[in-house]
């Protein structure tokens, strides 16, 4: 991450699963994890409905208030599992919630963990495994937030099935900080992207530009993919998301703004070809989540304010092919995007501000446009003001699809 970014603005993605889309939408609400406006209020899990044929769209229909305050809600799975289950954490809070939204309105806490086995902790990425159980990518070390970190894999209630320290021959505990990790499709292997999340502008960061590869079965680090820098700006560093393709290419970017094609991942020696830059890069302009319908990536980029699609069906010659810029006042530092499971619908936040916009995907063209239907009909604001039922302002982070 960035060194000059202050707390609030720590929030990086969640790395993407595979979002291509599998099925008709049966996603009818939106489960929007927010904090408070200041560090007092407690942190929530608000219920939005998102079902266009409902009297209630575009409502907060539901709300789980937690018993943190200024836990700084972050990342967040992009959809409710099939289980109705939705992992979530709070970075300052060094705590993990297991959500069951099985009865959509009404989400409870079904479990929460700090830590897997004393050996790490400061969870920040989850990614489904095809036994049901997740794996999760933990930042740092067990206690303060030092030193280096690992993956667990843990089951339905957090319980650590198996976990290995990220440390490896050739990797220096402080770039040792898994910060992104997606399963490898059809393969018992994942991907991890290395970069610190911080504590704060005062954190002294240290520059990453590595992925790891892993096995999953047997859960270890295999193999260091190093990000090869172009010598012209800062685009190798700080992985912040990965995706695999419907042609079954891996991807990621990273924070400053570029692209990389990762290759190889059934060897021992993957590698990583960078392939496309968006605009911005520097530690005001980041790019942070990126997600996948297809063979489209899709990226938030602050710089704009907004999205960048671009079109990786042929992967030597990846290229933009639509934009969704937005109000540069009302909607700063656009940061998160997720889909739902059509692969026609995102959800759009940022660092800038309380707010949350929807969008239409094609996912035939790549075509992305502001969804008109969404937002309060007194309003000139693109999207919505985030509030809770009892109508307070939060500024909402991640967002999960889900019925």
């Amino acid at each position: 991450m960035p060194r000059t970014l202050p707390l609030l603005l720590l929030a990086a993605c969640a790395a993407p699963p595979a979002d291509a889309p599998t099925e008709p939408s049966r996603d009818r609400h939106a489960y929007v994890w927010s904090m408070a406006m200041d560090s007092t209020g407690r942190d929530m899990l608000l219920v939005l409905d998102v079902d266009s044929a409902s009297t209630s769209f575009g409502q907060v229909v539901g709300e789980l208030a937690l018993d943190t305050a200024g836990g700084m809600p972050h990342h967040i799975e992009r959809r409710v599992g099939d289980d109705s289950l939705v992992f979530a954490n709070g970075w300052i809070a060094n705590r993990s919630w297991i959500f069951d939204v099985g009865i959509a309105t009404r989400p409870v806490v079904r479990a929460t963990f700090q830590s897997a086995g004393g050996a790490m902790a400061w969870a920040h990425d989850f990614t489904r495994l095809p036994n049901g159980n997740v794996l999760v990518a933990f930042n740092g070390g067990p206690g303060a937030y030092v030193g280096p970190g690992g993956v667990a894999e843990v089951d339905r209630d957090g319980a650590v099935i198996q976990s290995a320290m990220a440390t490896m021959p050739g990797l220096g505990d402080t770039a040792a900080t898994p910060y992104v990790v997606a399963t490898v499709p059809g393969r018992p292997r994942a991907v991890v992207g290395l970069g610190e999340m911080g504590m704060g502008p005062d954190y002294p960061f240290h520059d990453t530009s590595t992925l790891q590869l892993w096995a999953t079965d047997s859960l270890r680090p295999i193999a260091l993919i190093p990000l090869p820098a172009n010598g012209t700006d800062r685009g190798h560093i700080a992985p912040s998301s990965l995706g695999t393709t419907a042609s079954g290419t891996m991807y990621g970017n990273t924070f400053y703004c570029a692209l990389y094609r990762v290759d190889g991942l059934d060897g021992d020696a993957p590698t990583a070809t960078r392939v496309h830059t968006f605009p911005g890069g520097t530690d005001e302009t980041l790019c942070g989540v990126g997600t996948i319908v297809g063979d489209y990536w899709i990226q938030a980029v602050a710089a704009l304010p907004g999205l960048v699609v671009v079109d990786t069906r042929d992967p030597a010659n990846v290229r933009e092919v639509a934009r969704l810029e937005l109000d540069p006042t009302a909607h700063r530092g656009v940061h998160w995007v997720s889909v739902d499971r059509s692969g026609t619908r995102l959800a759009i936040t940022g660092d800038g501000g309380p707010w949350l916009v929807m969008a239409r995907f094609d996912p035939a063209t790549g075509a992305v446009a502001v969804d008109p239907q969404f937002g309060a009909a007194d309003s000139s604001m693109v999207g919505m003001r985030m509030r809770t039922m009892a109508g307070v302002v939060v500024h909402p982070h991640g967002v999960a699809w889900g019925p």
